[in-house]
């Protein structure tokens, strides 16, 4: 083979190999969207049949496959949600999920466990401290701000993961159209908010859950999403190293709309799959959810 013909054949092997690391990233941007808002509806609003079903159905198990092999909180996840979903009388399993949803994040009575970030940062069990103020500061200079403020705590753990859902969906949106430094901009920024605002608090929250006199459902997805956020957190960043680099070969990475996608392919057929399935989540409305939803700021 001649010097040019192997040179050729060399870069379009690169080209492959860059193509199918994109379609691998491409799922991956689109999973942490659809489990961050799977949060945020869970630790929003009071379970519902539709939700428990969307929890206990196989998009979700795909989501946590894709970092189960990675951590065992993951694996447990896994593990613990296949057995929930081969549970008989599902009626049952949520009106025992519902009554503990009510005692860890209504009440009435005292909470077992405070669901806002800014008491495990100070050590006071009030609301509304300056850590929260902070929060509300970060939401606004992205354009949103709680559909409640100033009558709820903006760091509601269920408001943290709506807006980690948010800038979720603005990478992988960036990156299916091609535009690689916004894409690892946004993820850059999402790698510190994964570390300053879940991370760092999650670890005693999910530990205080667990000495909840149930453990249903909450305790163990407040755990999966402690694990989820120190996961995400190195995602995101390695994420972005691999968006900046592919930006700097060519400008958008060898990679077309859509990941790359071919139409008709398996790797399409997965897009379309995790389009729908974040469709179907952005429309579950459990009761309460208004209290933690996040809305654009009217300028």
């Amino acid at each position: 083979m001649s010097a040019p013909a192997s040179d050729a054949a060399a870069t379009r092997a690169e080209a492959k190999a860059r193509a199918a690391e994109a379609l691998a990233l491409g799922e991956l941007l689109a999973c942490r969207a659809y489990l961050y808002e799977l949060f945020h509806k869970l630790f929003g609003g009071e379970p519902d049949a539709e939700l428990l079903d969307v929890l206990l159905g196989a998009v979700t198990a795909d989501a946590v496959d894709a970092y189960a092999a990675d951590d065992e909180t993951m694996a447990a996840l896994q593990r613990f949600l296949a057995g929930l979903a081969a549970r008989e009388h599902r009626p049952v399993l949520l009106e025992e999920a519902h009554d503990e949803y009510m005692r860890l994040f209504i009440g009435p009575g005292t909470l077992p466990t405070l669901p806002w970030e800014s008491p495990y940062r100070t050590n006071e069990p009030s609301v509304f401290q300056e850590g929260t103020l902070a929060v509300r500061a970060l939401y606004r200079a992205h354009g949103v701000e709680p559909k409640l403020v100033q009558r709820v705590p903006d760091d509601h753990v269920s408001l943290l993961c709506a807006f980690a859902a948010r800038q979720a969906d603005a990478a992988l949106e960036a990156f299916r159209a091609g535009d690689m430094m916004r894409s690892a901009a946004l993820l850059r920024e999402q790698q510190a908010f994964a570390s300053e605002h879940l991370a760092g608090w999650l670890p005693a929250y999910a530990k205080r859950a667990r000495r909840s006199r149930t453990a249903v459902l909450y305790p163990q997805m407040i755990e999966a999403l402690c694990a989820f956020s120190v996961l995400d957190a190195a995602f995101a960043g390695e994420g972005a190293c691999w968006m900046e680099a592919a930006d700097g070969a060519d400008g958008n990475g060898g990679v077309d709309g859509d990941w790359g996608a071919v139409p008709g392919s398996p790797e399409a057929e997965a897009l379309a799959m995790w389009d729908a399935a974040r469709a179907r989540l952005a429309t579950l409305r459990p009761r309460g959810i208004e209290e933690n939803e996040l809305v654009s700021i009217e300028r």
